[in-house]
């Protein structure tokens, strides 16, 4: 994950679970050799490169409050010790010694944007009532802010400390990412026009701005380089990752001859002609590629040996509307059936890339189809916003579309279907198994939601506001959300179900699996649930990610060799 290089000392550091655990590493770019940087007793999250240090995050079992260590000369200094709080980074004050951060009290729903100066020593700047990010320090005490405004949007802003308040730019809300300033002029990654990200040109002065690139798909990563005359972009074509050579002056694109179907999860440069990348496939677990912009050759630098290759295709299918779903899916020549997983988000995407669980449960014998239903990531926004509130069911009825359609192209069997998902996946596998559950030979939801209802009430009120664009608030939509709950359907559940959560969860609390297990329990209804005491939203520790998946994999294959 996060792949960057550092000129002054020649070498590449990314955050890698190979000694069990994320860990930041480093590669020297002569002789390919790795070294791992860090041993932190918890699991390294992000970390940045500075003048003469590299700040790494951690959090305490993946409860995602990131506290920050300086590492100066191999050697981790505490920079936060204030657990209780979550810490986004912001920027490092050279000649102050000093660091830009925003941190918000897992308990409160005001985000506070600070300046910190040695352990403990912190000045709150503003205070605001929206998720913020910092951007950028447009001069002393000036910075360009975005704040959230819903689940997927944000607003730009201007705070300038002297004056004390935020200036809000006169754009449209979007999804923006992906800064650079050269001189006085901003580009960044947004969707402003037609849902789709490219790059845009931005006066901060009066927010005009002029659109640069016009794929109809998502850029993923844009990168400067050749003293900011030229970038480097890669573009999520249906899920697939294209590599692209972009002239700043003359705006011409040249694709680059990167043919490989996967992904590229991260991008770094070095210099006028090196590229360096981390890549996946379906069959590929990652590998950290050099590509020689004057050779047009690729190598690899590090990285896992190929898998045996799997039978994979992408395809659409017609849901119940007319509404093309596009979906992937790895094919079996057994007869064991199917599962369908559903990604997490809502506004995900599912891709191409390499992913142990699908790759062992082929391995099984069984179909592993992945669709990305309404509402995911990556399609434009008509289809993003094609399941909010009282549109849920439609994306439910995406997923019954996809189980009849594998009937049909023969690919499962009617009676050996399964559906599993993660999150909000696990949330769509929950109202599938209660709302259709005939169709089902078994289910798994991981750190699923089980009724929106006690969801918004054990998050924080920000957290709430943000999903009620998602979801719908209880306040307007309360009793369609409680009709569709499947906490409150339970009893109709027929299918083994298997449930796997964490202690330390800050976006899906534990208790939202906890209720559904117990009252299955009590019901007398087939469910098994596993919870790691060491894990948050997202599992880290290989040991538990391997319990899982064989867990899994040996509920759904002895399920479907029953006949």
């Amino acid at each position: 994950m996060n792949l960057k290089y550092c000129d002054k000392k020649r070498r590449l550091y990314f955050i890698s679970n190979e000694s069990g655990m994320h860990q930041l590493w480093e590669m020297d770019i002569a002789d390919q050799k790795k070294r791992k940087v860090t041993s932190f007793s918890q699991n390294t999250k992000n970390f940045w490169i500075e003048a003469n240090h590299i700040v790494v995050a951690t959090d305490y079992n993946g409860n995602e409050r990131n506290q920050y260590h300086k590492l100066d000369s191999r050697i981790a200094t505490e920079i936060t010790s204030r657990p209780d709080y979550f810490h986004y980074y912001g920027k490092y004050k050279v000649g102050e010694d000093s660091y830009i951060v925003i941190r918000n009290h897992y308990e409160h729903s005001t985000f506070e944007l600070c300046k910190m100066e040695g352990q403990g020593n912190i000045e709150v700047i503003y205070v605001f009532s929206n998720p913020i990010h910092f951007i950028h320090e447009l001069s002393t005490d000036r910075y360009l802010l975005s704040m959230d405004v819903d689940n997927i949007d944000q607003i730009l802003m201007i705070f300038d400390k002297k004056s004390g308040e935020p200036v809000v730019l006169p754009l449209p809300k979007a999804r923006f990412s992906a800064f650079k300033f050269i001189r006085d002029t901003c580009f960044c990654l947004c969707d402003i026009e037609d849902g789709y990200k490219n790059i845009y040109e931005i006066d901060i002065n009066n927010g005009r701005y002029k659109k640069r690139t016009f794929f109809k798909w998502d850029i993923e990563h844009f990168k400067l380089f050749n003293d900011n005359k030229e970038a480097m972009i890669s573009c999520n074509e249906d899920g697939f990752s294209k590599l692209y050579r972009l002239n700043l002056t003359t705006w011409e694109v040249v694709q680059l001859p990167f043919n490989r179907e996967g992904v590229i999860h991260s991008l770094a440069i070095r210099g006028q002609q090196e590229v360096f990348l981390i890549y996946s496939s379906v069959d590929q677990p990652h590998l950290i590629y050099c590509y020689d912009l004057d050779q047009k050759s690729f190598k690899v630098m590090a990285g896992n040996e190929a898998c045996e290759p799997i039978s994979f295709k992408t395809a659409s299918y017609p849901s119940f509307d007319g509404t093309q779903i596009p979906y992937f899916i790895y094919e079996s020549e057994s007869d064991m059936g199917a599962v369908i997983h559903i990604h997490g988000g809502p506004e995900s995407q599912s891709r191409p890339e390499f992913n142990t669980l699908y790759y062992l449960l082929n391995k099984t014998g069984l179909c592993v189809a992945v669709p990305n239903i309404r509402g995911s990531m990556g399609y434009g926004r008509p289809y993003l916003e094609a399941d909010d509130k009282e549109k849920r069911l439609d994306a439910m009825k995406d997923v019954v579309e996809l189980r009849r359609h594998l009937i049909k192209t023969e690919h499962a069997d009617a009676s050996r279907v399964s559906v599993m998902g993660r999150s909000y996946g696990g949330l769509m596998t929950l109202l599938l198994v209660t709302h259709q559950p005939s169709l089902w030979r078994a289910a798994v939801d991981i750190v699923g939601l089980s009724d929106l209802g006690t969801f918004f009430s054990h998050t924080p009120p920000w957290r709430r506001r943000m999903r009620a664009a998602e979801y719908g608030s209880m306040e307007t939509h309360g009793s369609f959300l409680k009709d569709i709950s499947p906490l409150s359907r339970s009893r109709q559940i027929t299918a083994p179900l298997m449930i796997f959560h964490s202690h330390h969860d800050s976006r899906v609390p534990y208790t939202e699996s906890k209720q559904m297990a117990e009252v299955m329990e009590e019901n007398g209804q087939d469910v098994t649930f596993t919870v790691y005491d060491n894990e948050g939203h997202t599992f880290m520790h290989r040991e538990n990610l391997e319990d899982m998946h064989h867990k899994i994999a040996n509920f759904l294959t002895t399920l479907h060799e029953k006949k």
